[in-house]
């Protein structure tokens, strides 16, 4: 899409900070020609607009024309990018180091080579240091080409050490990429299919997992290499359901960024992911010390960090904090605890709209119902899932849009909504139906509510207390854990039995 788009350009002002407009505003006017002052009016209008109005603009710039205003506005994208550029370059150690790989092509074109050689040395070194193996390479692979094209004077020593120096870092970033990959296509895998289903799906990815990482060496990984190995491990873990193998990993993963806090500062997405992980995997092998250790750290290094932390980063710690808030309360049984957290979360949500993907948002709504159920608001509980129901997300986590139309009969049940209640059965029925498989608990679930909709209300204490002797026997299949940890069923049956 071009970057002229207004939306684009829009949306791009409106996250800038007041620090980095004030920045670009310094920077936009060191350029006093008449012309080129255009962009900047552009950005104090849309700066100032509370919605975007193309025409609105196009007539307070003085009318140009659409092709002008398309130019004016690409223009003024790339000059905020260059301004953001200057901004965060003490920030973020790999824009300093692509930089100095600008500033060593420029010199080399001048034919300065052994300022060239002096600036790609310093680069290397930087490249080193935040542990970027890919930027070293280019780096070195640039020095290579100069010394094969110059007489420089480096010697042969010189050149065995750089040609091996390349072979070691050429087998690291050939790892890296493998195990990159092999992390994004079990992210995938489970987005798409969620939990393993049965021994077939656990065999098959099995396979898949041992065909990629039988054949690299994990003796002597690098930091990239370490930190996209326990990735991928705690994803096949985690879709595996062996949260126990999960939890250690996800450790692992923490303890190895703990060890060079230079790169927690620069990238904090990955070690609070590291957490989420990690707290998920507490969560569900019922690990409530450790789940409360381990979520005190992760809330105390958002505090300690929020003020340095960008829109992305305050972004991801939203996510990964509110989520384990619910679990903590899940954890414990303490549902109106998780009461108290849905406002807060409710207007992050709105705060990030348009910066959150549907996934996010379903899991959130998912988590926002169960705990409206649990403390006897059912109404609220059923806004919520109709909010999930009428996402148009297509097949995307199928799994919990199939326990969201459990929930639904559950919440339904719960207000009283007894003359719905076989027609909801039904729809969830034909739901079920059109999915490529559903869980043995999904199908009790049903034949349970099917008997409540046929059983006098004196009489369904009988079938409480079956359908709880069954939830017993199957929660103990391997397969079925992933229902209990989506879903937790057992609680709801305790609750509602009580009250009855």
């Amino acid at each position: 899409m071009p970057i002229s788009h207004s939306d684009q350009l829009f949306t791009l002002i409106k996250s800038l900070s007041k620090a980095e407009k004030k920045s670009f505003t310094v920077y936009a006017k060191r350029l006093q020609d008449g012309d080129k002052l255009k962009y900047i009016q552009l950005f104090d209008l849309m700066d100032k607009s509370k919605s975007l109005d193309d025409d609105f603009l196009i007539n307070k710039l003085g009318r140009i024309n659409k092709t002008n205003y398309s130019n004016l506005k690409r223009h003024l994208y790339k000059q905020i990018l260059t301004s953001l550029r200057l901004v965060h370059i003490n920030k973020y150690s790999e824009i300093e180091v692509r930089e100095l790989i600008d500033f060593a092509d420029i010199l080399y074109t001048k034919g300065l080579v052994l300022q060239c050689l002096k600036i790609l040395d310093k680069a290397k070194h930087a490249a080193q240091k935040c542990k970027n193996e890919f930027l070293e390479l280019d780096i070195i692979e640039k020095i290579k080409t100069i010394e094969s094209r110059n007489i420089t004077r480096s010697g042969p020593d010189f050149v065995d050490y750089i040609t091996n120096e390349a072979s070691e870092l050429g087998n690291t970033v050939f790892n890296s990429v493998k195990l990159s990959n092999l992390r994004l296509i079990l992210h995938a895998y489970y987005i798409k299919n969620g939990h393993i289903k049965n021994k077939t799906d656990k065999e098959k990815l099995s396979r898949f997992f041992q065909s990629i990482t039988s054949e690299i060496n994990i003796k002597n990984l690098s930091y990239l290499e370490n930190i996209y190995f326990y990735q991928s491990l705690v994803w096949y873990n985690y879709i595996m359901l062996d949260f126990h193998k999960c939890f250690e990993n996800s450790l692992l993963w923490i303890e190895l960024m703990k060890q060079n806090p230079i790169l927690i500062d620069q990238d904090p997405d990955l070690f609070m992911r590291g957490y989420h992980y990690l707290l998920n995997s507490a969560y569900y092998i019922d690990a409530k010390k450790e789940y409360k250790l381990h979520n005190d750290d992760l809330t105390n290094f958002r505090q300690e960090n929020y003020h340095k932390f960008t829109q992305n980063n305050q972004i991801t710690s939203f996510l990964y904090v509110h989520l384990s808030r619910y679990n903590f309360h899940f954890l414990n049984k303490s549902y109106s605890g998780a009461l108290e957290v849905i406002p807060n979360t409710l207007r992050r949500i709105n705060k990030y709209k348009g910066k959150l993907d549907d996934h996010r948002i379903m899991v959130f709504y998912f988590k926002i119902a169960f705990t409206y159920l649990m403390t006897n608001h059912a109404d609220k509980a059923i806004e919520y899932l109709h909010k999930i129901m009428t996402m148009e997300v297509g097949k995307l986590r199928e799994d919990i849009q199939g326990y969201t139309r459990l929930m639904f009969l559950m919440a339904h049940y719960s207000h009283g909504n007894n003359d719905q209640m076989e027609y909801l059965i039904q729809n969830t029925k034909t739901y079920f139906n059109k999915m490529k498989e559903t869980s043995k608990m999904q199908t009790l679930t049903l034949e349970f509510f099917n008997k409540l909709c046929h059983t006098a209300i004196f009489d369904r204490g009988l079938v409480f207390a079956k359908f709880k002797k069954e939830l017993d026997v199957i929660s103990k299949d391997y397969y079925e854990q992933k229902a209990f940890l989506y879903l937790d069923m057992k609680a709801w049956v305790e609750k509602e039995d009580g009250v009855r």
